[in-house]
């Protein structure tokens, strides 16, 4: 491939993946409105359908956010009843977080509205590209997480 092809591929998938960013954001940002969340509040409710307790760390580390920012995201939560904050009895310092008995239907279906979401999105990119755009898809979050993963170890040293 010469130089000129490469540059040119190279600005196009620049181009493109702001692009993907940007839709990403719009769709997230619609699909929370349905349930009139943020899409912060969305991220953090789903981190419940993997386990059923989530410390405060956790999600600082998940949602890549300050603390001051889950504090917020939390106090949201709580007074819409979504979630309740405890204290870890095993250690002090910590806190927990849980779902209230009535949030679970809730999160079931938020979380099956996510999958119907993607479900119609995938099914208007054709049969005979959804394996391929899957596929590629993974590895363009692989090599994204390298470089990000790179880049901080640099900014580190």
């Amino acid at each position: 491939m010469d130089t000129l092809t490469n540059k040119s591929q190279v600005k196009t998938m620049a181009e493109l993946t702001c692009k993907l960013s940007r839709a990403c954001n719009k769709k997230e940002t619609s699909f929370a409105a349905l349930f009139e969340l943020t899409p912060t509040e969305v991220r953090c409710l789903r981190m419940f359908s993997k386990k059923a307790t989530v410390s405060i760390k956790e999600m600082i580390e998940e949602l890549e956010i300050s603390a001051g920012r889950v504090t917020h995201i939390l106090t949201s939560l709580e007074k819409k009843n979504y979630i309740v904050r405890r204290v870890d009895k095993a250690d002090k310092r910590n806190h927990l977080v849980d779902l209230t008995p009535e949030s679970k239907k809730f999160i079931n279906q938020l979380s099956k509205k996510h999958i119907e979401l993607h479900e119609n999105i995938l099914n208007d990119i054709g049969e005979e590209n959804k394996q391929l755009v899957t596929n590629v898809m993974s590895q363009l979050i692989d090599a994204l997480e390298s470089w990000t993963e790179a880049n901080r170890a640099k900014l580190k040293s």
